[in-house]
């Protein structure tokens, strides 16, 4: 019998033995170097962790997100969330990029140095021939190209200020997210925070000016940053309300009146804080439902503290009235130290102001971003 007739008829064998393997350990293996395309959602989509309709769902993509893809398998693309592979049906994405090598690349290499092939591989592109150009791997290192691409892939001193009114009732039961496209991830670029509607809320006004420094009022500051806020939500796609939109005074009740009857999916309340020791400083984050409000708060503190040049004081679960009271996620920011001179210094420039509106907005789209794929 024959040298390549032995081959082949080997070579068969083992590719009837392989069929018998679960398909999705072979797309779990699949990766092609040479597929690079760029993507963008037209309608919403499912990411599944096979490429098959009865595959786990582990996430929605949103009209306007993008994917670089890495690999394509019966109308599936493959690219990566969070550090992991996921599939897409393409059918509802459109193509916006593609820079895969053409699929003829290495067969013009091989006429352009025919003389250059060793042996084996004259008898491998026979056997090639004889099934259809179909070939069996001898080696695959998918497994090291697949970890390159996933490689690519959160009490010391106790305030004397919060808020005036703190009820002590039973409550229940952490750059940027407009990240350039790299070539292992999902790139959400379009209104982020579309369809959420955010309540802020100034702390203090009128009659109630919070904490007074140096002829530096708290309602003032809280009010400046409450309308930064707002531009940047709104960038992002966020309707936004506020319980106070000049120097009124608006009670406790009235502000959570506004969240629990009115559509409000987060609650933000903005304070700055005071001391009676001048050399406490830094940054509070308070939340009091732990089901509805613990990861929020995670979010929005790490956020903080990762763009503000400030002493970080931690989360801490307390029940603050606009806070126990609330039925919707909630927060309150105590944002520096007013009694602190580089606190105060800082709070009353813009440049700090922006900052603080620049990373809550940054911390709600995390937040978010986070609760989308579970």
């Amino acid at each position: 019998m024959s040298k390549v007739l032995k081959m082949f008829l080997g070579t068969g064998l083992f590719v009837v033995f392989v069929s018998f393997f679960p398909i999705n350990n072979a797309h779990a293996q699949e990766i092609e170097n040479d597929h690079n395309k760029l993507f963008e959602v037209q309608t919403e989509s499912l990411m599944r962790t096979a490429p098959s309709e009865e595959a786990e769902s582990i996430g929605t993509l949103v009209e306007g997100d993008k994917l670089r893809t890495f690999d394509e398998i019966d109308g599936w693309v493959k690219t990566f969330y969070n550090g992991q592979p996921v599939w897409v049906y393409s059918e509802k994405l459109v193509l916006i990029e593609d820079n895969s090598a053409p699929e003829d690349t290495e067969v013009k290499e091989d006429k352009e140095n025919p003389s250059e092939k060793a042996p084996v591989e004259k008898e491998q592109e026979e056997l090639n021939k004889v099934e259809g150009n179909k070939s069996v791997p001898v080696e695959d290192d998918s497994n090291d190209s697949e970890q390159q691409h996933e490689d690519f892939f959160f009490e010391k001193n106790k305030p004397e200020h919060a808020l005036d009114e703190q009820v002590e009732i039973p409550v229940g039961i952490y750059t940027p997210n407009k990240v350039q496209i790299s070539e292992d991830t999902i790139v959400v670029t379009k209104n982020t925070l579309d369809g959420y509607d955010i309540l802020i809320d100034a702390g203090h006004g009128g009659g109630d000016p919070g904490a007074v420094k140096d002829d530096v009022y708290e309602k003032n500051i809280t009010l400046s940053t409450a309308k930064k806020l707002a531009e940047y939500l709104e960038q992002e796609g966020a309707t936004v309300n506020f319980t106070r939109k000049d120097d009124t005074f608006i009670s406790l009740q009235n502000r959570v009146k506004q969240s629990n009857t009115h559509k409000t999916d987060v609650f933000i309340s903005l304070h700055y804080d005071y001391f009676s020791d001048s050399s406490v400083n830094g940054i509070n984050t308070y939340y009091s439902n732990s089901t509805t409000s613990g990861n929020l708060a995670k979010e929005i503190h790490t956020a903080l503290t990762n763009n503000l040049d400030m002493s970080d004081r931690g989360i801490r679960k307390e029940g603050y009235y606009v806070l126990a009271h609330n039925q919707n996620p909630a927060v309150l920011l105590e944002l520096g130290f007013m009694t602190n001179p580089g606190d105060l210094e800082k709070m009353q420039t813009e440049e700090y102001q922006e900052s603080v509106a620049k990373a809550i907005t940054e911390g709600l789209m995390e937040y978010y971003d986070k609760i989308s794929v579970k």
